[in-house]
């Protein structure tokens, strides 16, 4: 600034200007007055390009404008340049830094800390009005109620939520109790997640009070009272009220409260109104192992539907309402109530897990919240909903006003005709949308240990291949089901493998006319009897699969844990995973454990080879001379069987699929019994490729002793420069002292996990001596 300046005052004296000639040209009045000649002139000077017209502005109107923006950039701003600076000293506090959004400026550029808090509020000296902090700052709830009392004559909103993934960020009773009694006499609001275990006067009371605002309530394990549940679903309602939400009960409007509502869209919407109330109404309610009844969850229902602008006991509102949130900027009336959307909370993340006397009365009473579209996401495991519960949700899963995200009935052994019946819902509600235009919004569904069997899992079938009931979901859960090779071809044929299909009147490239599951991620089936066969029917399902128009392979995760799949039916998995462009190419996560790929394809003895008496009676002993030897001598051993070695050469086979696999990042094969000989073909893989994809291996429980572990880490070492496995977990296996040295340097690097355990414990033989050292664990 000080060489511009200087060559700025060079040029005004060489055409001969005085110094209060040079500041009328720089005011902004004369640029007005300018010719166009001087006018040119003057915009092609580097002094015009960079004039800060901010520093022009009078005071209180630049500190608005600064104070729209977050608080790192208003800290930015004052390096612009020297009257910038100056002008940002010389602002008011109560002006530039009364308003503290971290919420808004926290980015992948700057992340919130303790120090960026205490530093602004500092710069505020007193004069803070509003404190936004997001959870993600990992700021103690302790160090927030010293803010509060630090600034407690002038503080009137803190918003401290918990973080996006719910980790961070909570806030107990006590803590609660604690920022309101160091809160001054002008604090109006307090904004925050709160998370209990069981229910005490104090939640109930602080609950009802209107200065606190929860966004997430999550209570477990609480023994509720007939008074209890009263005041605590009348504290619900008053928290779904998007009307008490925007009240401010008397704050002053933020500056950042003026500019929204001045915005864009136009038009002053009151205090407090728009995107600030709509984040401090109930967004998640949780009460898990609460002991709820039929009956609690009706006063439930009824507390919820009065939040939400209706009455107890009325009509569910009618699907215009509904759909208003499906619509990008849509507002829907109810054509029933004449009631505007903006009066409407949006719609609640609800969990009632482990509540097992809920029932099917329960489930009729929540069905009817999800049929008007007051839910969002529905968590009802092991509630004892049953059959007769499953067919109320499927009744509400088909009305055009259902808005579910989420769907987790879990456990609660509906059957194949509760599974059947929720399909026909999501079908009949899919065909619904469709007609008015919109499409299916379900994204994750979760029915396992259900006992839907093969007739269930057809049902789903049938629903995805003749309907866009699947046309946007994303995870589908279906373990513990019973499930075999029948219902595995129906799932690969119908959700595994998308098509384009649909009703004459039909779009041909819309969602309502996508068949199957074209956008499903992950994918859980574990825990049932699939077998060979049901694999194989899934990898030719998909090696049969012909490209879809606008479609690709979108599936990332895939849980077939416990499916008795054995060697040929996890090959035959790996083989249908190197098939360009197929349903399974993209797959990064492949969980095979306890598959009894071990037992099936490498379960065969070590080779013993006579040795000489040495004098101590031992006239066999293992071969040791395999430690050394390359993994070829380790699999084919010269008294196996024929069987045997195909059994052996179809794991070999497995592997150098594994090895091609595009997308490979997470290999799980533990507790599959491979032995020194699976570890072999596993080592051996690693040249094709193997170890260059996969950064994660699971190897625990495998039986692998110390050849099995010399394998893997010559393997380790020959691909040092194109491995990047970054995790390989060796732990609860059979290695010894030379298997550890072998393994010394990885596991000194972080790669690698074991730990000592007994030989006898996994490998067949006579008991070892005590000096075995014992389950030491040795992890870095």
């Amino acid at each position: 600034p000080r060489t511009r300046s200087r060559q700025s005052g060079r040029k005004y004296r060489a055409r001969g200007m005085s110094s209060d000639e040079r500041i009328a040209c720089e005011s902004p009045e004369s640029w007005s007055r300018c010719s166009p000649e001087e006018g040119c002139a003057a915009s092609a000077s580097p002094r015009a390009e960079q004039a800060p017209e901010l520093s022009h502005l009078p005071f209180d109107v630049a500190a608005r404008v600064l104070a729209t923006l977050p608080p790192h950039t208003r800290a930015r701003c004052a390096s612009v340049c020297r009257s910038w600076r100056n002008m940002i000293r010389e602002l008011p506090p109560e002006q530039l830094w009364r308003e503290l959004d971290f919420v808004r400026g926290a980015d992948e550029t700057f992340k919130v800390n303790k120090e960026n808090v205490t530093a602004a509020v500092g710069a505020a000296r007193g004069k803070m009005r509003v404190l936004k902090v997001p959870g993600e700052a990992g700021i103690s709830r302790s160090a927030l109620v010293s803010l509060v009392r630090d600034n407690r004559e002038s503080l009137k909103e803190l918003h401290a939520f918990c973080s996006a993934d719910g980790e961070r960020g909570y806030w107990t009773p006590k803590q609660v109790h604690a920022a309101m009694s160091a809160a001054g006499p002008r604090f109006r609001r307090l904004a925050v997640d709160v998370k209990s275990r069981g229910v005490c006067l104090a939640l109930i009371q602080q609950l009802a009070c209107p200065v606190v605002r929860v966004r997430r309530l999550d209570v477990r394990a609480a023994q509720l009272g007939a008074v209890e549940k009263v005041q605590l679903f009348e504290a619900i309602a008053r928290m779904r009220s998007k009307a008490a939400a925007l009240v401010r009960s008397g704050s002053a409007l933020s500056l950042t409260d003026m500019a929204k509502q001045f915005g864009a869209e136009g038009g002053f919407k009151g205090l407090g109104g728009g995107q600030e109330g709509e984040e401090d109404t109930l967004r998640r309610l949780v009460l898990a192992s609460c002991g709820l009844d039929g009956d609690d969850a009706a006063a439930l229902a009824d507390a919820i539907a009065a939040g939400d602008g209706g009455d107890p006991g009325d009509t569910p509102r009618g699907p215009a309402t509904a759909l208003g949130w499906l619509r990008p900027g849509g507002k829907g009336v109810d054509d029933e109530r004449g009631v505007d959307d903006e009066c409407r909370a949006p719609p609640l993340d609800l969990d009632l897990g482990d509540n097992p006397s809920l029932g099917c009365e329960g489930a009729r009473s929540i069905a009817a919240l999800v049929a008007e579209g007051s839910i969002g996401t529905l968590s009802l495991e092991n509630c004892g909903v049953g059959e007769p519960g499953a067919t109320a949700i499927a009744e509400a899963l088909a009305s055009p006003g259902c808005v579910l995200r989420s769907l987790n009935i879990g456990r609660n052994f509906v059957g194949a005709e509760g599974a059947s019946a929720i399909a026909a819902g999501l079908a009949r509600g899919a065909r619904a949308r469709a007609a008015l235009g919109l499409h299916a919004t379900l994204t994750e569904l979760k029915l396992g240990n259900n006992a839907i069997g093969c007739e269930g899992m057809g049902a789903l079938a049938s629903a995805a291949a003749h309907s866009g009931a699947f046309a946007v979901l994303e995870r589908l859960e279906v373990p513990m089901n019973g499930i075999g090779p029948d219902g595995a071809a129906a799932m690969a044929r119908s959700i595994l493998v998308s098509s384009v299909g649909g009703d004459d009147d039909e779009e041909p490239h819309s969602p309502s006319a996508v068949r199957g599951a074209p956008v499903l991620r992950e994918l859980f089936m574990h825990g049932n009897p699939l077998g060979a066969v049901g694999a194989a029917a899934i990898a030719d399902a998909c090696a049969s699969a012909g490209p879809v128009d606008g479609a690709r392979p979108s599936l990332e995760v895939l849980s077939l844990s416990a499916t008795r799949l054995g060697v040929s039916g996890a090959s035959a998995l790996a083989t249908a995973m190197i098939v360009p462009g197929g349903p399974l190419s993209r797959v990064c996560h492949l969980d095979l454990s306890a598959n009894d790929i071990g037992e099936s394809g490498a379960g065969f003895r070590r080779r013993m080879t006579p040795a000489a008496d040495d004098g101590d009676g031992d006239a066999r002993k293992p071969d040791n001379r395999l430690v050394g030897a390359p993994p070829s001598d380790l699999l084919h051993p010269t008294d196996a069987s024929p069987a045997t070695v195909a059994e052996t050469s179809s794991l070999i086979a497995l592997t150098s699929n594994l090895a091609s696999a595009p997308s490979l990042r997470r290999l799980d094969l533990g507790y599959n019994n491979l032995g020194d000989a699976g570890a072999g073909a596993i080592a051996s893989a690693f040249p094709l490729g193997l170890g260059a994809s996969v950064a994660e291996l699971d190897l625990q429980r495998n039986s692998i002793g110390d050849e099995g572990a010399a394998a893997l880490a010559r393997a380790l070492e020959e691909c040092i420069e194109s491995v990047m496995v970054r995790s390989l977990d060796l732990r609860s296996n059979a290695i010894g002292d030379a298997g550890m040295e072998a393994l010394r340097a990885h596991v000194a690097a972080g790669t690698a996990r074991l730990n000592f355990m007994p030989a006898r414990w996994t490998v067949p033989g006579p008991a070892t001596p005590d000096e075995a050292v014992a389950d030491v664990a040795v992890t870095v």
